[in-house]
């Protein structure tokens, strides 16, 4: 009887399961193309951020090359639980945070942690930076919007001229979000 054939990976003595690979690196070589392991070294993240990070004087975008939220912010393990790398650079270099404010960013970049980029905002104030930044998901932009611009400046303009009933079964929406746009609380930005 013939003994198994063991992966082609070095120092690895796991069975083949295909191409000549355990099933560890060949799940990592065809979801990375590297049968490399991509773990970060242990305290590679807090050495970037104490050495590169906080000290860090230049003008451009600085970006965190480690862990990032879905959205695209920098997270670190501090603490015994993770945290934002922006909200540590801010109050190092802010102090703590008033009650209730945010990190914002002032180049629009949620990666980025060069700490003159950052500072205290309210939300209201994050929220008109995301707008400004092009970063913002209202309108159009948003993954679950139904209606368009256009649509909702047609709904604005037909205020009073058409019922809320008759525009809700036109475009596909409840009366309640007729009302709400002809009202001014839903799409606010737009004019007629």
């Amino acid at each position: 009887m013939a003994s198994p054939r063991i992966c082609s990976v070095k120092s690895c003595d796991n069975p083949v399961s295909a191409k000549g690979m355990c099933v560890a690196h060949y799940d990592r070589m065809r979801r990375r193309g590297t049968t490399e392991p991509s773990q970060t070294p242990k305290g590679e993240p807090l050495r970037f951020l104490t050495s590169q990070v906080l000290p860090f004087q230049g003008d451009d975008c600085l970006l965190w090359p480690y862990n990032r939220h879905n959205r695209g912010y920098g997270m670190i393990w501090l603490d015994g639980r993770p945290q934002r790398v922006t909200r540590i650079v801010c109050e190092d270099r802010h102090g703590p945070p008033p009650d209730g404010a945010h990190a914002a960013h002032s180049c629009g970049v949620p990666s980025c942690c060069n700490p003159k980029h950052l500072r205290w905002a309210t939300v209201s104030e994050n929220q008109l930076d995301r707008v400004a930044h092009g970063t913002h998901n209202r309108g159009d932009r948003h993954p679950n919007h139904i209606l368009s611009e256009g649509d909702a400046r047609e709904i604005k303009r037909l205020r009073g001229m058409e019922p809320q009933k008759s525009l809700a079964a036109r475009f596909g929406v409840s009366k309640w979000q007729i009302s709400k746009i002809q009202r001014g609380v839903a799409w606010s930005w737009l004019t007629i």
